[in-house]
């Protein structure tokens, strides 16, 4: 195995879907960020066995978030950089010029935590904000805790809820009905970023978790789906990024790639 010690900077847009971004230094490309439960629900299925009767239960977690969903052509693709709108104060253009979608203001949530995260978004297993008072209004504040600070208004959150399912349920619990929501303070988003690098396509698994200012990740190289001289490598990164919100994210990455072919030369 060839050691590969790896550094650059990140530069990302939180999407529906995850983040799409592009990595310079040790790793040059384009990315894009998938996030687990950013558009569909992720459930799971597990029985409790109980005295006269078993209990079926559904875990079910997804993603709550008014970001908007990823556009057709990359934020970055042919040399584009939209952190030139940032610097300008101008309407992200990638959006087509129509600025933040709708409930997301320049006070609003970070790339991934927001967003969730991570790309980036984060926090999770908190509530959800309560409806509005009866005849429209703003929504009633809901607390959190985030990168242990309270925060309110949460509008980029892992919402994690555990249903009894009644049909499946038997004996004495045979239609029985329930649900909870579990508030998790050490949960992490995960999800998974494919760089397209010159030499093949790169897969990083991730887990992050963020607060307004910073979004953080660990990533373990996923060999088996990447390829290139990416096939079948292993490795670790991090990365620290901080977030403008409600879209941007910038910072550093660093980390060591082990690689079964010759790493490119520098």
């Amino acid at each position: 195995m060839h050691e590969m010690p790896v550094s650059g900077e990140i530069k990302t847009i939180a999407m529906r879907e995850g983040s799409s971004g592009i990595f310079t230094g040790s790793i040059e490309g384009l990315y894009q960020g998938y996030r687990f439960g950013s558009t569909t629900p992720d459930e799971q299925e597990f029985t409790l066995e109980a005295l006269n009767g078993t209990i079926a239960l559904l875990l079910r977690q997804q993603i709550v978030t008014p970001l908007p969903p990823r556009p057709a052509e990359h934020p970055f693709a042919d040399g584009r950089d939209p952190f030139d709108d940032l610097a300008a104060g101008r309407p992200p253009s990638w959006l087509g010029g129509g600025g933040p979608p709708p409930g997301v203001h320049g006070g609003g949530p970070p790339p991934g935590v927001e967003g969730g995260g991570p790309p980036p978004g984060v926090g999770g297993g908190h509530a959800r904000p309560p409806a509005g008072p009866p005849g429209g209004g703003p929504p009633s504040e809901a607390p959190g805790i985030e990168g242990g600070k309270e925060i309110f208004k949460r509008v980029h959150y892992m919402e994690v809820k555990l249903h009894v399912v009644p049909e499946k349920s038997t004996g004495i619990f045979e239609g029985a009905t329930g649900e909870m929501e579990i508030f998790a303070p050490g949960y992490k988003m995960a999800g998974y970023t494919l760089i397209n690098t010159e030499h093949g396509d790169l897969k990083l698994d991730f887990l992050e978790q963020g607060t307004r200012e910073l979004l953080n990740a660990d990533l373990w190289v996923n060999g088996e789906d990447s390829t290139g001289i990416w096939k079948n490598a292993r490795g670790e990164l991090e990365f620290s990024l901080t977030v403008t919100p409600p879209f941007y994210g910038r910072g550093p990455y660093s980390g060591t790639i082990w690689l079964e072919n010759e790493p490119p030369a520098t």
